[in-house]
């Protein structure tokens, strides 16, 4: 049987988790907020694909407390400034038969990891789901909820093929990539526009930010300045690569972004790993992107008012 240990049981990594329950995988979660809940009664999915519950072989506070060895450590916990991912993943990843598995957003995530754990084959995984968690034990999935993964920093190993037929034999979509990068380019060109401006715009949907106006005139301008400098930085992304990701949300059920989830929860939001490490990818290129640095400044100070009055 296939043991795999889930770190970060958000909305996306339950829903991801349940599935690979779901084709005989042994999954351990990890789980701060609803531990008492996914402890006691797991976790009840409702889902476009079908409602299920999920009920872990085990649920823990801490990775630590983990027996024995996974075959793949799944993170899935939001790339924040004070979630470092390599202390995450430390007392998970005991072995280099360990393979990691990074479902996370952002661009450049897994230098930090890879340079961790060189002995380590590392999975880089884009998720292309809606998906919220309004209660504890509880996820909504609503949209999408497909994966496209490849070996960092390039092509399909053995583990990514194994884990990819794991996820399609739950009814997941598992594309794999011999060019994760350009994958995860392709991502932020999402990313980038939608997320912080779905704050910014005052609580915008996904339908808001698409009506061909000035809203979607911003998130398209923004979406050049990533296409600049993915280039600078060797990916080949394409003006028809934004074209295709508009038209993609404006036929997608209206939705709100996982970082508007987050602003609404009072959570902290994603804003270095989606705008600060583009924005400064962009000044070690010499790209001018005076948007993206006006919503990165906007944001950053949004996240941290945020949190002051959390604290407060």
């Amino acid at each position: 049987m296939c043991r795999v240990l889930v770190v970060g049981a958000g909305g996306v990594g339950v829903y991801f988790s349940g599935r690979l329950a779901q084709a005989g995988a042994e999954v351990t979660v990890v789980a701060r907020s609803d531990y008492e809940v996914a402890s006691r009664s797991g976790y009840e999915i409702q889902s476009i694909a079908g409602d299920f519950h999920f009920t872990p072989a085990a649920v823990l506070k801490h990775a630590a407390d983990y027996e024995g060895e996974a075959d793949y450590v799944i993170l899935t916990a939001k790339v924040l400034p004070d979630a470092d991912a390599v202390e995450l993943l430390r007392p998970a990843v005991r072995s280099p038969k360990s393979v990691i598995v990074l479902i996370q957003n952002g661009i450049d995530i897994e230098r930090k990891v890879a340079e961790a754990f060189p002995e380590n084959e590392i999975l880089s995984t884009i998720a292309y789901i809606g998906v919220s968690r309004p209660r504890p034990g509880f996820v909504l999935h609503q949209g999408s909820g497909d994966l496209k993964m490849g070996n960092y920093p390039s092509g399909i190993g053995e583990a990514a093929r194994r884990l990819a037929a794991l996820f399609e034999k739950a009814g997941v979509k598992c594309e794999l990539h011999e060019d994760i990068l350009f994958v995860r380019w392709n991502k932020l060109l999402w990313n980038l526009p939608f997320n912080p401006v779905s704050v910014l715009a005052g609580n915008a949907t996904t339908r808001d930010m698409t009506r061909r106006d000035e809203l979607e005139k911003l998130c398209r301008t923004l979406m050049d300045e990533v296409i600049a400098v993915a280039n600078a930085c060797g990916v080949a992304l394409t003006a028809e690569n934004a074209d295709s990701q508009i038209e993609y949300t404006r036929n997608f059920p209206s939705y709100k972004t996982s970082m508007l989830q987050d602003f609404e929860a009072g959570r902290e939001l994603e804003v270095e790993a989606i705008l600060g490490n583009t924005v400064r990818l962009a000044a070690l290129h010499s790209i001018p992107v005076p948007h993206m640095e006006t919503c990165y400044a906007l944001l950053k100070s949004v996240n941290r008012l945020t949190q002051e009055r959390k604290g407060n």
